[in-house]
C-alpha cells in the first residue's frame, strides 16, 4: 500500500533532523518506529496502565497525553464499568 501525506515544510525539516539524530534512513522506518510505540502505548492504556516519563532525580512523572489515547482510556473505563 502506498500512503501519501502533505505536511508543512517546517515539519519536514523537524522530521529529517529527528531521523538524523535517531539514525533512521527512510520515512518507512520512521513510520514503523512511530507505529511501534503507538501500538505499545495503546495496549498499555487498554490494560489500564499509564504511559509516563519519569524523572528519578526529582521523583516525579509526566503522563503522555494524546487525544487518541485519552479516547481509548475513556472507552476502556466505560467497558470495565459495563461488566
Amino acid at each position: 500500500m502506498r500512503i501519501q501525506m502533505e505536511i508543512p515544510e517546517e515539519d519536514v525539516r523537524e522530521l529529517k533532523a529527528l531521523m538524523e539524530k535517531l539514525g533512521i534512513d527512510t520515512y518507512k522506518e520512521l513510520f514503523s518506529n512511530a507505529l511501534t510505540i503507538l501500538y505499545w502505548a495503546a495496549q498499555e492504556v487498554r490494560d489500564g496502565q499509564a504511559v509516563v516519563s519519569v524523572d528519578p532525580a526529582r521523583s516525579n512523572y509526566k503522563e503522555l497525553a494524546m487525544p487518541c489515547l485519552n479516547r481509548l482510556k475513556r472507552q476502556s473505563r466505560s467497558a470495565l464499568a459495563d461488566q
